[in-house]
């Protein structure tokens, strides 16, 4: 996931290499574990404890040429998907001398250099602030702490060696916060559910709506901290 800069564009958290390792290794994998499944199924059906006997039966009693040929081509199909799927969850991030965009998917969000007081990173997260304190984005990164700090001062982006300015203002929530708004402690007890079930979209979903009604958010597993802003 090394950067790579050209006609005065920056790209981290993906390049062609990423995408050869990623694309070749899975296909690989598949494509072993294809050819080799029907000798697993002999080698497993003979564990007394081993689970799913009944498809590891059906799989042992599969034979032929054309076996040899399409389970390997299924498990490398299944590599590709996979390493599709990997790829698609990586935060792409591209900074050029006048704004910075966020993909992860198909969601592309852009920000505009001029609107940016502060970018920092909270742990994983990468978390861009505006003039007025509020986060213009909070992504999670699996990128070097190092590259990611090298290629914003590179364009010159105020970086924050410290960390979230307003960290002394986070408060932690609890349910039915006496001083916040029905609709913030509600948006907050929906989102606490969220974090317990993993509910990627929906932790993300929560996060923007306490934003409008005027609150940001940071999480420490399944903890939630807050601080008020003006909207």
């Amino acid at each position: 996931m090394t950067p790579f800069q050209h006609d005065q564009k920056t790209v981290v958290g993906y390049s062609n290499s990423t995408g050869i390792l990623l694309y070749g290794g899975f296909g690989i994998v598949g494509l072993i574990l294809g050819y080799f499944l029907p000798r697993i199924a002999t080698w497993a059906i003979s564990l007394p404890w081993f689970p799913f006997e009944g498809l590891i039966k059906l799989i042992n009693t599969f034979n032929g040429f054309w076996l040899q040929v399409t389970l390997p081509v299924l498990g490398l199909i299944a590599g590709l998907i996979l390493a599709a799927m990997t790829i698609s969850e990586l935060l792409i991030v591209t900074i050029t001398n006048e704004e910075v965009s966020l993909k992860r998917g198909e969601d592309i969000q852009t920000i505009a250099l001029k609107d940016i007081a502060m970018v920092f990173l909270d742990g994983k997260e990468l978390v861009i602030l505006g003039k007025s304190g509020y986060e213009l984005a909070r992504e999670l990164t699996d990128e070097s702490a190092k590259k990611i700090v090298n290629v914003f001062k590179d364009y010159d982006y105020p970086w924050s060696s410290d960390g979230d300015p307003f960290k002394d203002d986070y408060r932690r929530w609890v349910l039915d916060t006496p001083d916040i708004s029905p609709a913030a402690n509600a948006l907050l007890k929906a989102r606490e559910i969220a974090l317990q079930k993993k509910e990627k979209n929906d932790i993300k979903d929560l996060r923007k709506e306490l934003a409008k009604v005027g609150y940001i958010v940071r999480d420490e597993e399944t903890r939630q901290y807050f601080r008020k802003i003006e909207v």
